[in-house]
This record gives structure tokens, C-alpha cells and sequence, in this order.
């Protein structure tokens, strides 16, 4: 085969010695794939998925203001990622940019995704329950004050730890009764934003916990009667309340599935049941569709 002449042979070693940055460049481009919705109604939950064949050395996921920081694990070499988030029920609709900021190969690599927040409809509720539980006596507001500082301290519990798997787990089989978001009237007078999913649970029904974590306050509160709070990790917490009895402790680990009490009617409630609500990164969020989320 005739040898090339010399400057055909230099000018293409020169166009090679050029084009090597590129080449190395685009072989170190990561891959990742992140899922999430296009649109989500306000106070509606939503998952996002993160998964690359190359190793994620770190991982932020940026949303809302907030910055959240997930578990990675690695599965047959593929490196995986789960978050929950939401919006506000007092958010109006909206585009949010998500961030995804990684470091792969040493590298650190950012991309963006626009979130529509839409219109969610939310029925209104009409009860009628004991005046005090409307206007506290005096002398209960000092406890009420003290409880809340309790449970807000609670449901900001962002732990570095995932331990809850999608879908989640239905606390009792009872049908679900008042939805989460619905404008709550009492007694005709005031109106508030029912913050938890309601379930028919007659008296004495055993009350699972939706997914594994750490039980970070028991308590016996003016409003929420019998409470257990479990942090979940990444900014996950439930909270189950109008307990008869608790069956756990503060400090407690928690299975996904595990009884944690018994369904009851204490504090402000109408009757037996259970009231579960679920925060991510300190935000309520309607419980019904976390348990229908997919876990790939």
C-alpha cells in the first residue's frame, strides 16, 4: 500500500491532535436519565427518578427554593436515585425549574427541567364538632402553642437516609373518607384546609406504618388526640393521629407495614378513624397517590 506523503500525513495527525479534546470530551458526557411529570396539581405529590449506568459520585436535587440531597444506591452497577416532592396548597399555578446537579467521572454536570404546577380541584366540608375544639379555653393555649412547635419541628425532619420504597403502604384497608385539600367549615363559622387523608377505621383498628423509618415523636395533643410522627428520610414524614392507643416509642425503627396503634377518636374528631398526613421537605401533601407510585 503506497505511504501517504508527508504533509497529507502531518495535516491529518494536526486535525486528530485538535479534534482530541471533543473526543474525550463527548466519551465523558454522562449518562443519566432522570424521570419526572410534566405537570402536577397543587398539593399533589410527585416522583422523580434519577438513574445512571456511571457512578454518581454526588447528588442535589434543587426545587422550590429547596435543595435536598437523596440516598444513591447502586444496583448491578447502576446507580439509582428516588425523590418525593410537592407544592404548597396555597401555591398558585406556576412553572418551577427542577435541578438535578451531579458529579460523574469527577465532573460536576447540572440540568434543568420545567415542572407546570396546575389547577387542582378540592371539595368543601361541612362539620359539627364540640365549641371548645373551635376556641380553646384559655387556659389550653398554652399547651396548643407548645404542640405545634412540637409537630412543625417534626414534619421539617430531613434525614440524610432514605428509607421509604414506592408505593407506599395503606395504613388501614378502611374506605377513604374526608380527602386531602377539602375547605372545612365548622360548626358554619371557620374555614380551613383539611392538611391529611382521611380512612373509616372503627375503634380498635390496627394502624400500619406506610413505610419504614424512625419514629421521632409520640404525643397526646389538643387537636390531634394520640400521635405517632415517623421520619421516613430525604424529608419525608408521616403522622398519624386520633389514636386510642400507640404502639410504639419515640426512637423507635419502624418497618413499612408494622402496626403502630390503634385507631381511635381523640382529640378533634367526630369519631373513630384515622387521619394520616404526609410531609416532603416540610410541605403537606394529599397521601392518596403515594400509594399508587411506581418504584423502577
Amino acid at each position: 500500500m503506497p505511504q501517504l506523503p508527508l504533509s497529507l500525513r502531518t495535516a491529518i495527525s494536526t486535525i486528530l491532535f485538535l479534534l482530541l479534546p471533543a473526543i474525550c470530551h463527548a466519551a465523558n458526557i454522562p449518562k443519566i436519565s432522570v424521570s419526572a411529570p410534566e405537570s402536577v396539581g397543587i398539593g399533589q405529590p410527585f416522583l422523580v427518578q434519577i438513574s445512571s449506568p456511571q457512578k454518581i459520585e454526588q447528588l442535589q436535587v434543587s426545587w422550590n427554593g429547596k435543595n435536598i440531597t437523596p440516598s444513591i444506591s447502586v444496583t448491578n452497577g447502576t446507580s439509582k436515585a428516588m425523590v418525593l416532592l410537592g407544592s404548597r396548597l396555597s401555591s398558585k399555578p406556576e412553572d418551577i425549574k427542577l435541578g438535578i446537579h451531579t458529579t460523574i467521572l469527577g465532573t460536576k454536570h447540572e440540568f434543568q427541567k420545567t415542572i407546570h404546577i396546575i389547577y387542582h380541584k378540592y371539595q368543601e366540608e361541612r362539620l359539627s364538632i364540640a365549641p371548645r375544639m373551635i376556641t380553646p379555653p384559655e387556659k389550653a393555649m398554652k399547651r396548643i402553642k407548645a404542640e405545634r412547635e412540637k409537630a412543625l419541628k417534626a414534619i421539617r425532619t430531613v434525614s440524610p437516609e432514605r428509607m421509604w420504597e414506592a408505593p407506599f403502604t395503606l395504613p388501614v384497608k378502611g374506605k377513604k373518607l374526608s380527602r386531602f385539600g377539602l375547605y372545612r367549615t365548622f360548626n358554619g363559622e371557620i374555614k380551613r384546609r383539611h392538611k391529611g387523608l382521611d380512612f373509616r377505621a372503627w375503634l380498635g383498628t390496627p394502624i400500619k406504618a406506610i413505610a419504614a423509618g424512625k419514629v421521632i415523636l409520640v404525643g397526646n395533643f389538643y387537636y390531634a388526640g394520640n400521635c405517632v410522627f415517623i421520619d421516613h428520610g430525604n424529608g419525608v414524614v408521616s403522622n398519624s393521629i386520633h389514636m386510642s392507643k400507640v404502639l410504639v416509642k419515640e426512637g423507635d425503627q419502624i418497618k413499612q407495614g408494622q402496626r403502630i396503634g390503634l385507631s381511635g377518636a381523640t382529640g378533634r374528631a367526630t369519631g373513630a378513624h384515622l387521619h394520616l398526613s404526609v410531609y416532603v421537605q416540610g410541605v403537606s401533601i394529599d397521601p392518596a397517590p403515594l400509594f399508587k407510585l411506581g418504584n423502577t
